[in-house]
Parts: structure tokens; sequence; C-alpha cells
């Protein structure tokens, strides 16, 4: 199985939110430690702050494909790439779930364990794929 597959859902099973366990698992390419991966994508749970707007584990995987496509700077002008990327992922998400936001992927119900832990591990797919 793929690493980044068991890593995500291994933190999701361990108390990490949707949003947590996906961006976690990137957390030392991107340069960061857990802990402050974990802090910084804490209030995207359950689609920003348990508001089930934008799916987390969508935002985790928009956070990390922003990372690696952008130049980090306005100089660099690689927006427009980000964003094409960023579409892509959300046109591959939205043809698995009919959407990106947590309300409509999970028909109006409130998180459960499984169906989350899916979205985790897809986001995850996602990220991957883009970046391909």
């Amino acid at each position: 199985m793929n690493e980044k597959l068991k890593s995500a859902g291994e933190n999701y099973q361990n108390g990490y939110n949707c949003a947590q366990a996906v961006f976690c698992t990137f957390a030392e390419e991107l340069g960061l430690d857990d802990e402050t991966a974990f802090r910084i994508m804490e209030g995207f749970g359950g689609g920003f702050g348990g508001k089930q707007e934008v799916c987390g584990a969508f935002s985790a995987a928009a956070a990390v494909i922003s990372y690696y496509i952008s130049s980090g700077s306005p100089e660099g002008n690689t927006r427009a790439k980000t964003y094409r990327a960023i579409r892509k992922a959300a046109e591959i998400y939205e043809k698995e779930y009919g959407s990106i936001r947590c309300r409509e992927i999970l028909h109006g119900n409130d998180p459960k364990a499984f169906q989350c832990g899916m979205k985790v591990k897809d986001a995850v797919l996602v990220v991957q794929k883009v970046l391909a």
C-alpha cells in the first residue's frame, strides 16, 4: 500500500481531523514538524471549523498542491498554474463525491469515521494525481 495512504489513514484513526490527517502526511516534505502542521490545519476539519463547508481533506490537499506549485513570491507568476491545478483536483474530487463541500458529500449528515476516513485517503490520491 502507498505509504502516504497508510499514514493518512493512521493519522485519522489516531484522532487527527480530516484536514490534519492529510496535511500531516506531507508535513516532513513541506519542511514542517508534525505539531506545526497539526496546529495549522486544526481549524479546517469538518469543513472549516465543523461548519461542513469545503471538505477538510480536500482543503489540505489544496494546501499541499499549492505548496508544490507556487513559486513562493508574487514575482513568480505561478498563480494561474496553481489555480489550474486546484481546479483539476476539485474536478477529480467532485467526480468521485459530487462536490468538494462536506455537507453535500455527506448528504447533510454529520461526519462519520468511515466516510471521512475514505475522503482522507482519496485526498492523498488527488494530491498524487495532480502532482504526477
